[in-house]
């Protein structure tokens, strides 16, 4: 059914905002089919073809001429008109967002930002936030008498605490982007610590007090190596391998 403005029921704006993602996904496919400057139609012509209000349309059109994909003219002759789409472009509109992202594939970007973020915290660290620290890592080590996927948390929460001590940058945004898709992992980690679990799970906490030690202590070097040691990435791993056909949740936009 089509969306009505005006409805007695407005959408929300998560909602909205969807929509217009939809559309402006139709509108650029008709963009990609049509040679840079040919006119798609006029916005009467798109809204209809979208079935979707003159508000979502508006801001899918709004979404599409920032990335340059299509052009936007009034008056006589005017209309909605194909501009110049490339793959950086739809990149930019979409934010990549297209496929679901596994644990594994999250953990892979988040080591390879870790050092980014283990120096900018260790260059912010202070006694507040060493004794954060510590107090994860109090978290980290009781956990490990608990679940298998409260113990992942406690290790994820241990990090995120890492991340969370320097004020800002771009280090810091793009690990807090992909630690919520592990942390929307978590639902599908289950299981005990049995045997088998055990001694992976004891070497990755004897390896988070090590690494919590180098980073109060501010030695980067150490912090970085130890994070590289088999103790602290075969959790890691192994979760990844035993869920790595359940998918996580896409990153966030």
């Amino acid at each position: 059914m089509a969306e009505r403005q005006g409805s007695a029921v407005a959408p929300s704006g998560a909602r909205q905002r969807r929509r217009a993602e939809t559309a402006a996904d139709q509108i650029a496919r008709l963009a990609s089919e049509t040679a840079p400057g040919e006119r798609l139609g006029s916005r009467a012509d798109l809204q209809r073809s979208c079935d979707v209000s003159v508000g979502t349309l508006h801001e899918a059109l709004r979404l599409l001429q920032a990335t340059g994909e299509i052009t936007v003219r009034t008056g006589p002759g005017g209309g909605v008109f194909a501009g110049d789409a490339s793959p950086l472009s739809e990149l930019l509109r979409s934010g990549g967002a297209h496929d679901p992202v596994t644990f594994g594939e999250a953990a892979a970007v988040l080591n390879a930002v870790a050092p980014l973020v283990v120096s900018a915290a260790i260059g912010a660290m202070d006694d507040a936030a060493r004794a954060r620290l510590r107090a994860r890592l109090a978290s980290l080590e009781a956990a490990t008498d608990a679940s298998l996927r409260d113990f992942v948390r406690a290790t994820l929460e241990l990090f995120a605490t890492l991340v969370a001590i320097p004020p800002g940058g771009m280090a810091r945004i793009v690990a807090s982007a992909v630690m919520r898709v592990q942390i929307g992992a978590l639902a599908q980690i289950d299981g005990p610590i049995d045997p088998e679990w055990r001694e992976v799970v004891d070497e990755h906490a004897r390896a988070a007090r090590r690494f919590v030690d180098a980073l109060v202590s501010g030695d980067l070097d150490a912090a970085l190596a130890i994070r590289e040691e088999p103790g602290f990435v075969a959790l890691f791993v192994r979760v990844s391998r035993t869920w790595v056909g359940a998918p996580t949740p896409r990153l966030a936009r």
